[in-house]
């Protein structure tokens, strides 16, 4: 699959799911119909790049834990997080648990490693890839979280503001 399809298909896919689920009038809240349509486009983005790119390794399956002394690991295992990082965003809009997040993402990080393996695509199936999508995932859901509860507090002492002039008005 070319980076281009995949990109294409997620653009695509993204629109109609919104005017779909517009037109439908499901689900009820629009942030879940938000969440479809980044979502579907979240996963196309991350087919794309997982197996519309070439892969450096030359390797089937990379057992060996990072090498924090090479500078291109490590920007590999920051970018991986990246990658992820909008998976778990979504997730804590949803407000999915953290375990159940953090499930979600590692399976689907597994999921992506498994099939690099037994499709032989070329990539390598590699353990520091479902280390670092699984740590980005839960990274962009801590994220997602913090930002909720700082809305959520705001929003509350906002609301207490109002009820406490009213009062003082009678």
């Amino acid at each position: 699959m070319s980076l281009s399809l995949a990109l294409a298909a997620g653009v695509l896919g993204s629109v109609l799911i919104a005017v779909w689920s517009t037109l439908a009038d499901r689900p009820r809240r629009i942030a879940h119909r938000v969440v479809a349509s980044l979502g579907w486009l979240w996963v196309a983005c991350v087919i794309g790049l997982t197996f519309g790119t070439r892969s450096g390794g030359g390797k089937a399956v990379n057992m060996a834990l990072l090498d924090l002394g090479n500078p291109a690991d490590l920007v590999d295992f920051l970018l991986n997080m990246a990658m992820f990082a909008p998976g778990g965003i979504l997730l804590g809009v949803l407000r999915t648990g953290l375990w159940q997040a953090g499930a979600l993402v590692f399976l689907g990080s597994l999921a992506i490693e498994v099939t690099q393996y037994l499709t032989a695509s070329g990539r390598t199936a590699d353990l520091n890839d479902l280390l670092s999508n699984t740590a980005g995932g839960i990274a962009g859901y801590v994220c997602a979280a913090a930002v909720g509860k700082v809305t959520h507090e705001i929003g509350r002492r906002h609301r207490y503001a109002h009820e406490v002039e009213r009062l003082s008005r009678l």
